[in-house]
């Protein structure tokens, strides 16, 4: 019989108290992919019968745009660098609610969040405890904010549209009577 084991682990490369929470947006990833695989077009733009819903595929861009956001603006305190900016061609918000990003396939969405993922990581290569856990200070905001807790919220960010995206996907397959 195969033994499930559930343990926290540190992401390599990183000192353990990163790299465990490295680990923890990682896992969380892997859940979003999860929920994603698979997709059809008219599952990833459908946005429910309620008009205040997103679509899954504003939501995975909405995730990597607040991914490059936390990281650029705030932990870099503002210093976002043009390639950066060229992966996000749509304003994050409309009028107050998430940008209606729709038709643009599936493996865009999940190219966009390998890159940012995999911009945020190198970003944080080489950070120590110490700067780590120091205040930054972004352009224009009333709070002040450390690298640590940017990583928390963003596994918490990424969690709960996680749960949105398996909702969605779910209630997207009764809507088109999918199995």
């Amino acid at each position: 019989m195969d033994r499930r084991i559930y343990a926290l682990n540190a992401l390599d490369g990183y000192p353990t108290e990163i790299g465990m929470w490295l680990w923890a947006l990682q896992d969380v990833r892997s859940r979003t992919l999860r929920f994603t695989a698979g997709l059809d077009q008219r599952t990833l733009d459908w946005e429910g019968p309620r008009e205040d819903e997103n679509a899954i595929g504003s939501l995975l861009y909405h995730i990597a745009v607040v991914e490059m956001g936390w990281m650029y603006m705030d932990i870099r305190e503002g210093r976002t660098p043009d390639a950066v900016k060229a992966m996000f061609p749509y304003d994050d918000r409309d009028k107050g609610r998430l940008m209606r990003v729709r038709g643009l396939p599936l493996a865009d969405h999940l190219k966009r969040l390998e890159d940012s993922r995999r911009i945020l990581l190198t970003e944080l290569s080489g950070m120590t405890l110490e700067d780590w856990r120091t205040l930054r200070n972004p352009p224009d905001e009333e709070y002040a904010v450390s690298p640590a807790w940017v990583i928390y919220h963003l596994v918490e960010h990424e969690a709960g549209h996680a749960a949105q995206i398996g909702a969605l996907k779910a209630r997207a397959g009764r809507f088109f009577g999918a199995a």
